[in-house]
């Protein structure tokens, strides 16, 4: 069989040694690139999704091997896609998508579902913490630049939110964490000005600076951030989001957090996160 490009890469011609199977198409040239365009793999959870066309949606994944990744998914609006399921917010899933060489959007190829995290029977509250987890991770990774510590810490922690109700908890582990690994936690175990050990016993954080004070040093000023809370967030960081939601966390201990993280994501983010308000309302 021999395949030709026509001129002008707009068409292809296909002969053989029989002269009665010969054919003619012709094809547009995005078609011809979309051809050669790269098929890349990857490990991803849909974040969210929105309307292009009649037929077509934008779905923002983040994935293990590329961070996060914008792409079109053609004709999912229709009632007989094949992936359209796939692709739903907070799916767990294998994706395959034409990479787009410049451009800021590519093209989803296939999905294959692994684990759908919001299911028939999932509460409001969950609902509403995980597409707050969902847009932190938008916020917070960047297009194409690989980040499987922040995957893997959505990935954890909406597993380990799935099988249990005290969501409370799991929200400051995951707010503190997504700071932690993007680099906006400051190292709250020592006042930064006399050295005192203050993850036990509290201390004054002034997150525009990075500083943390010891209660003496701080003299009032600052975000103030208890024994219980300084201790809960020194947990954190040793444990997996089971082990510390297992454990009891006092109200104003997560008071205190929730006002921290709040602060050190505003500082960054530039702006309060939509889902944070609704989120509040209904925890």
């Amino acid at each position: 069989m021999e395949v030709r490009i026509l001129q002008g890469g707009v068409g292809l011609r296909y002969m053989s040694a029989n002269p009665r199977s010969f054919f003619f198409c012709i094809l547009t040239s995005e078609f011809c690139n979309f051809a050669t365009m790269p098929v890349h793999e990857a490990e991803a959870i849909v974040l969210r999704q929105y309307s292009l066309s009649d037929s077509d949606r934008i779905v923002v994944f983040i994935t293990r091997e590329y961070g996060k990744v914008r792409a079109v998914a053609k004709g999912v609006k229709k009632p007989k896609s094949r992936i359209a399921g796939c692709l739903e917010p907070l799916n767990h899933i294998r994706l395959a998508f034409f990479v787009r060489e410049g451009r800021e959007l590519h093209q989803v190829n296939n999905a294959e579902l692994i684990h759908a995290f919001l299911g028939k029977n999932t509460s409001v509250d969950r609902l509403y913490a995980f597409s707050y987890f969902a847009e932190i991770a938008s916020e917070l990774v960047q297009e194409n630049q690989p980040n499987p510590a922040l995957f893997r810490l959505l990935l954890a922690s909406v597993e380990t939110g799935e099988k249990i109700t005290a969501l409370r908890s799991l929200v400051r582990y995951y707010e503190v964490w997504s700071l932690k690994l993007s680099g906006l936690l400051p190292n709250y175990a020592y006042c930064s000005n006399c050295g005192k050990c203050v993850k036990d016993e509290g201390f004054f954080a002034w997150p525009e600076s990075g500083q943390v004070r010891c209660y003496a040093c701080g003299q009032g000023r600052g975000i103030r951030v208890g024994a219980e809370a300084a201790s809960a967030l020194d947990a954190m960081i040793r444990q997996s989001p089971r082990q510390f939601v297992d454990q009891p966390l006092a109200h104003n201990a997560t008071i205190e957090i929730e006002r921290l993280s709040q602060r050190l994501l505003g500082l960054h983010l530039e702006r309060e996160l939509k889902s944070f308000r609704i989120l509040k309302e209904a925890l």
